[in-house]
């Protein structure tokens, strides 16, 4: 069977997937603002967005990219094109990766991949980008199968790996273990070009992340805080294996509480992983890739688990990055929904003259994905309502300089619940939408305790505020305006002109009461250097790596069969 025949219903499949999901956002204006997902109508340039101000790059260079693109449309056009554009992205390279299945097998595939609670999780939680970076893996398991079999085939790896690294930092950690597991062998060669390509790919965000010096990361408790949890009656290992075990429980669905559905899903997981022990012929390799992921899931769950990585993290503060390990339990779904074709495929194999009861089998297998959790339907079953800022943001945005520094208050965490966004909890927009430094409380608030902020300007915003003089505390710290968002709280806000009051917001400017101090940005230049540097080794290696590909005409006439699944 061609590749082009069979992208007919590789397609509609994904679009129909692809639509049941993000429907609600396709069918009219505004935004999906949720927990981390925030996108603003114009994204203003700052140097933040590369990593060169010594922030921590959480959003490097993703951030730049959304930048510059709200330049050119609205964020809210932003929005729908990624999200569109990474599930496609999934649901297409999930076919491609089983490829030598029939088309109602790769239709497995596809929805087991696209629809389970990982994704809706993550969805929920608002991480958009590191849910695109997920989307991006079977691209990832297909350019390791092609370098495993031809080691000169660097290039779709080059590009896969970039793209990962840009989504985010974990997806490009997550990207370089898949590429890893399923590539290397006995060939030194080419390990060497994994670990080269690796480096290169995730420099743009690791050289920000080293150089990095107004930030202090605090690992105590965190591993604990954000462990995976149990979601019903079944146990944290049950939820973990079927794909769940979000650390925030408030947005969990309801029949994910139940430990009925939730061992159906463990079963459909079983099944999966029983369809690729006997028909995958790299099943050793998805085995070990699935077991790493639910490990690395679990492992601050376990006794002892959370003591032993805060410990580790004591003496290599990367490990900061594992804070949040339910995140890796992505792929997972990759293994389970090459597992799930091999499983149809076997199940058809089965039917004869007599047994075409068995179809419906195949038929469950296909949509078992949708009935096991149908709250991922129709933006979350309206839990996901679209929103529009009012204009007192734009009004708001103009007033401000770029090279002004800006204080949001109430200064209680950095996550708001704005009545236009019907009280859903979302990461403030401000810093995004407003120019110049923009300064929030960066804690993290979770039920049982308390994240410390992480930036020192943050910390000594925190003292001025409570000192005497706010408004003066705040000038000698360089601050200019106080924004204060209003519905949450009565916050005391500092003397100052109020320059802006409407539409929720009040901008306060305190150089109405004298000078505010001129504070030096951290300019220094051996960060610009080596952070230019990344970033350019990053670039090049996609720009080398998509000339390579189109030069060979490789990603059209590429014969996934002779790699084997």
């Amino acid at each position: 069977m061609s590749l082009r025949r069979a992208g007919g219903p590789d397609l509609a499949v994904t679009l129909a997937v692809t639509a049941l999901v993000l429907g609600p956002l396709l069918v009219g204006g505004g935004y999906w603002l949720v927990g981390d997902m925030v996108f603003v109508p114009h994204q203003p340039w700052k140097s933040a967005w590369l990593g060169l101000d010594g922030s921590l790059p959480r959003a490097v260079p993703m951030d730049a990219l959304v930048s510059l693109a709200t330049h050119v449309v609205p964020g809210s056009v932003v929005q729908r094109l990624l999200l569109v554009g990474g599930f496609l992205a999934g649901g297409l390279g999930i076919a491609r990766v089983v490829a030598e299945q029939r088309w109602y097998a790769r239709a497995a595939a596809i929805t087991l991949f696209c629809w389970n609670p990982w994704v809706l999780e993550r969805l929920l939680i608002g991480q958009w980008a590191i849910l695109l970076g997920y989307l991006l893996l079977p691209w990832v398991a297909l350019a390791a199968l092609r370098l495993r079999a031809d080691r000169q085939a660097w290039a779709p790896a080059a590009v896969v790996l970039v793209l990962s690294a840009v989504c985010s930092p974990s997806s490009g950690v997550m990207a370089v273990g898949v590429l890893a597991v399923l590539a290397l062998g006995r060939d030194r060669r080419t390990w060497a070009w994994v670990g080269l390509l690796a480096l290169a790919a995730n420099l743009c965000w690791a050289v920000p992340a080293l150089t990095a010096s107004t930030v202090r990361v605090s690992t105590d408790g965190v591993f604990a805080g954000f462990a995976a949890r149990a979601e019903s009656a079944a146990g944290t290992a049950a939820s973990v294996f079927s794909l769940g075990g979000i650390w925030k429980t408030s947005i969990v669905p309801e029949e994910r509480t139940s430990a009925v559905l939730v061992l159906l899903s463990c079963l459909l997981s079983v099944v999966a992983c029983v369809g690729l022990a006997r028909g995958g012929t790299d099943r050793r390799r998805w085995a070990v890739l699935g077991a790493a992921a639910v490990v690395l899931a679990l492992l601050p769950a376990l006794p002892g688990g959370s003591g032993l990585l805060e410990g580790l993290a004591g003496h290599v503060p990367g490990l900061a990055l594992l804070r949040d390990s339910h995140r890796f339990l992505a792929p997972l779904g990759l293994v389970l929904a090459v597992g799930s074709a091999h499983a149809v495929s076997a199940v058809r194999a089965r039917i004869r003259p007599g047994t075409g009861a068995l179809w419906s089998a195949v038929v469950l297998l296909v949509v078992a994905p949708l009935l096991l959790l149908p709250s991922l339907a129709w933006g979350a079953l309206g839990d996901l309502p679209r929103s529009s800022y009012p204009t007192a943001w734009e009004d708001v945005a103009d007033l401000v300089g770029s090279d002004d520094t800006t204080v949001v208050l109430p200064w209680e965490g950095s996550y708001r619940g704005y009545s236009w966004n019907h009280r859903r909890a979302v990461l403030d927009p401000a810093p995004r939408l407003l120019p110049g430094t923009v300064l929030v409380d960066d804690r993290v608030l979770l039920a049982d305790r308390v994240v410390p902020a992480e930036d020192p300007r943050v910390v000594a915003v925190a003292l001025a505020l409570a000192d005497p003089d706010p408004a003066g505390a705040l000038r000698a710290q360089g601050v200019r305006w106080v924004l204060v968002e209003r519905g949450m709280g009565e916050p005391e806000v500092p003397a100052g002109r109020v320059a802006y009051d409407g539409g929720g917001l009040m901008l306060v400017d305190l150089a109405a009461g004298g000078p505010v101090a001129d504070i030096a940005g951290d300019d220094d230049r051996s960060r610009h250097v080596l952070v230019s540097i990344g970033l350019t080794s990053a670039i090049l290696l996609l720009l080398a790596g998509a000339a390579w590909i189109l030069r060979s005409g490789s990603n059209g006439h590429h014969s996934h069969e002779s790699h084997g699944v």
